[in-house]
């Protein structure tokens, strides 16, 4: 077999024009388009993978809020559950105060409403006593003497005028005329005796007018703007019903 060189030689030449031809022409733009193809591809990629950590992100983000809101939420009605049994105990502490303050209001009032009735029982019965006491003693006066009713009393009266400190004595001199009075009227030698019993104990003359009162019972009651002088069985009466009260309430 023979070999034509320059057939080879031509024949080479022509494949390496080829090849520099496809290299030139066809190669290097399909290498530079399959790069840019990479370099987007790896472009889009790398913005995929961005993406997706974005979204891992905000989903991890997303569930930590919606963990956070869970737990503040929890906290939240932890929080309104502890209150309403702070406020549930206060109001039942509350209410038992009110409740044990309310009894102890009604024991209170109860107590005072026997004691006013008490006392209210005690003044009716003193006063009953006093009345009947009275009414006794007015009877007893009817079939007595009338002189019992006065005479007996003027130089008591005249003794409480002497009691009075100077100072009341000199003021109640000093509203004359004064006022006498008495269970009926004062006969002359009645009037007379009183003038020179309440002479005596003034120590100076004074006037006075005279006033019935059937009230009295017994007795005399001298009377000025200033001061009243009582000597009378209406008044020891009174001071009977007094003492009763007194004694009632120091035994109670």
């Amino acid at each position: 077999m023979k070999i034509d060189w320059s057939t080879l030689a031509l024949q080479t030449l022509n494949a390496l024009i080829l090849i520099w031809l496809l290299a030139r022409f066809l190669f290097r733009p399909i290498a530079k388009i399959i790069a840019e193809r990479q370099a987007s591809a790896n472009a889009l990629t790398g913005d995929a993978n961005a993406a997706k950590l974005a979204a891992q992100a905000e989903r991890d983000a997303l569930r930590a809020e919606r963990e956070q809101l869970a737990a503040q939420r929890a906290q939240a009605f932890a929080t309104i559950e502890a209150d309403a049994r702070t406020q549930h105990t206060a109001l039942l502490d509350a209410a038992r105060d009110e409740a044990e303050r309310l009894r102890t209001q009604a024991a209170a009032d109860r107590q005072r409403e026997r004691a006013a009735q008490d006392e209210a029982a005690s003044a009716a019965a003193a006063q009953l006593a006093v009345d009947i006491a009275g009414k006794l003693l007015d009877q007893l006066l009817d079939r007595s003497p009338q002189d019992v009713r006065v005479a007996g009393f003027i130089d008591g009266l005249a003794d409480g005028v002497r009691r009075l400190s100077p100072g009341a004595r000199a003021a109640l001199a000093a509203d004359a005329p004064l006022r006498v009075t008495a269970p009926r009227a004062l006969t002359p030698d009645e009037r007379t005796a009183c003038e020179t019993a309440l002479a005596a104990a003034f120590a100076e003359r004074i006037g006075f007018d005279t006033d019935i009162d059937r009230t009295l019972l017994a007795g005399l009651e001298l009377s000025g703007a200033h001061a009243v002088v009582r000597n009378s069985w209406r008044d020891q009466l009174e001071q009977i019903r007094v003492g009763l009260l007194c004694d009632d309430g120091h035994a109670r």
